[in-house]
């Protein structure tokens, strides 16, 4: 069960421009800045500010990132029959209930990651873009374009996925 719930988060993440791999993942075009001290007050507000205008902060308010789960039917979110509407937000209410002891926990670790990932003058810099129309448009953009190009190749992928897996269990 474990590995039907492993696999079926990963289809279900999202990939965002946040979330992309480098263009070459076995090397970095730009290593992180590695910074293992607390930011000061200033790096601290960049990071906030960062983290809203790019909808990290949105996502941690709602917990809306954990609604890819209340779907997995394997996770036995219901017994037996249940109206259409309580299977709908059951799940959801439940997830965002109980993430409500988690969010400080998912609020700090991306404050430390954007900490040691960037330096404050990065920050000050991509805070500074993606406030412009410019960097508004590239990350309202960016998301459409995964969206669109997501359900425009769902078939595709499907036929991929099942050609990979009689591949696979024919070798």
């Amino acid at each position: 069960m474990h590995k039907i719930i492993l696999a079926a988060s990963l289809v279900a993440a999202p990939l965002t421009p946040t979330m992309a791999e480098s263009p070459d993942h076995r090397t970095s075009l730009a290593p992180s800045a590695q910074n293992e001290t607390p930011p000061s007050g200033e790096k601290l507000e960049l990071i906030k500010r960062f983290m809203t205008v790019v909808g990290i902060q949105s996502r941690l308010d709602s917990g809306s990132f954990l609604e890819q789960y209340a779907f997995i039917a394997e996770l036995g979110w219901h017994e037996g029959e249940v109206e259409i509407s309580e299977a709908l937000t059951g799940p959801v209410e439940a997830l965002k209930a109980e993430y409500e002891k988690y969010r400080s926990i998912y609020q700090s670790e991306y404050e430390q990651h954007l900490n040691w990932e960037f330096t404050e003058d990065e920050l000050r810099q991509m805070v500074a873009f993606f406030e412009t129309p410019v960097g508004r448009h590239y990350l309202a953009g960016s998301w459409r374009m995964e969206a669109y190009i997501g359900t425009n190749m769902e078939e595709t992928e499907q036929a991929l996925v099942a050609e990979a897996v009689k591949s696979y269990r024919s070798r």
